[in-house]
């Protein structure tokens, strides 16, 4: 018996001194959930104040030891919390107590993107709004003891008190139960609600296509074409998946007429579209794929005080807005050369592509030769790859720039590739607009 307890306190001393010798804490060898800490966000909307009441808890304060962040656009107001707070300017600095830390704030949810349009709005019967506005972009700084734990992550919910007569919340994120969310972003440890976000009286159609939870969704009386939105998916689904490999668990798609904006806006896992805004243009192209490309992809343009590669990602959500359509049979191949033919002529006074703003005519000419791209890539390799692999690189990379686009296509066909020598792209600053 004595042998046993002195073999077990021997045991013991070793682990110890293996934990020692490898430098690594002894808590990281305990229950993974030592690892994880519960953020938890409580939203009431107030719509007589236009904005929300914001409580974010955090029940582990002594892994995060410090949060940070900027009230630059002045959206955030009286801001309080326990454990200490410091407001400098627009800098917003919280040191969190070791448990229990409580965060509360209110913030407006309308904004004015431009005189008499808004690109998110809350009168008395709806808001529709970006949770990126919501919840704040938060930097964190670990505590030194949880420096040792690289591993340490959020487990985070949303949860909604919506105005009395306020029917119901739709978010990209899944729905635990009725007002409650979880959020869960691989890319974070501190999970942060993202993306558009719609409450109060609307109307919602749902479906599951190919495994993607489909949500559109719109406030009553807006003339907002849901179940035009939701066919249309079902029948281009396949074709968005076979081109980038990748579709979201779950899609938002919210929408609403004047005074809102009128375009279109993507999201990380939603996209916004106003009333008036078809499903095809007149010329062929898609406003609602042109936004959902951006959605999936999440590609952008690097840009320098040299040059700017946005016509890189507007170019690609402009060529697949009308692409899909064609491999879907939604048009003929007459149709598609008409779509190239019409981009070529407004596009062609177009000198340079790698300006600092992607304009109409930019992005229309962009897609020209993205188009003459893919039919390098297919032409050089046989038929074997096409822009789809091109562009499967680059969502790997999310922001691209002119030599990212180069390297990705030599991997398919080699070096000395006609389209990308093209006068197009020999841009220097004083093209720059």
């Amino acid at each position: 018996m004595h042998m046993r307890l002195l073999l077990g306190i021997l045991s013991q001393c070793l682990v110890f001194l293996c934990c020692c010798v490898s430098g690594a804490p002894l808590w990281a060898n305990e229950n993974p959930s030592a690892r994880e800490y519960k953020v938890t966000y409580l939203v009431t909307l107030v719509p007589e104040k236009q904005g929300a009441q914001v409580e974010i808890r955090i029940d582990k304060g002594q892994v995060l030891n410090k949060i940070r962040f900027s009230n630059q656009r002045a959206i955030y107001s009286d801001i309080h919390a326990n454990g200490k707070l410091t407001i400098i300017d627009n800098d917003v600095v919280w040191e969190l107590p070791t448990e229990d830390a409580g965060l509360t704030y209110f913030v407006s949810l309308t904004n004015e993107r431009s005189p008499g349009k808004f690109d998110s709005r809350m009168t008395t019967d709806w808001a529709l709004f970006r949770g990126d506005d919501l919840i704040p972009a938060i930097h964190t700084y670990p505590a030194a003891h949880a420096r040792d734990l690289p591993n340490s992550y959020s487990i985070a919910t949303l949860q909604f008190k919506l105005p009395e007569g306020w029917k119901s919340i739709e978010t990209g994120w899944p729905r635990i139960k009725e007002n409650l969310f979880s959020i869960d972003n691989p890319e974070r440890r501190f999970d942060r609600p993202t993306g558009w976000m719609i409450a109060g009286k609307m109307g919602t159609r749902r479906a599951t296509v190919s495994k993607t939870s489909i949500a559109v969704s719109a406030p009553i009386g807006q003339n907002f074409k849901r179940m035009d939105s939701l066919t249309f998916f079902n029948f281009v689904w396949p074709e968005v998946y076979s081109a980038f490999k990748k579709t979201p668990k779950k899609l938002l798609v919210v929408g609403a007429g004047d005074p809102m904006w009128r375009g279109g806006l993507s999201a990380s896992n939603s996209l916004f579209l106003h009333s008036d805004r078809p499903l095809v243009s007149e010329n062929g192209t898609s406003p609602l794929l042109h936004e959902l490309t951006h959605m999936v992809t999440r590609i952008s343009g690097i840009s320098t005080s040299k040059t700017n590669d946005d016509w890189i990602a507007e170019g690609l959500a402009e060529f697949y807005s009308f692409e899909l359509l064609y491999r879907a049979d939604g048009m003929t191949k007459s149709r598609r050369n008409k779509i190239i033919k019409s981009l070529a002529k407004w596009g062609a006074e177009v000198k340079h592509l790698r300006k600092s703003k992607s304009t109409g005519p930019v992005t229309a000419r962009a897609v020209v030769l993205l188009d003459e791209l893919d039919k390098e890539i297919r032409k050089r390799s046989n038929n074997k790859y096409n822009i789809d692999d091109v562009v499967q690189d680059l969502m790997v990379l999310r922001k691209v720039s002119l030599d990212d686009l180069r390297k990705s296509v030599e991997k398919l066909i080699g070096r000395k590739i006609d389209t990308l020598s093209s006068p197009l792209l020999k841009c220097t600053s004083r093209d720059l607009i």
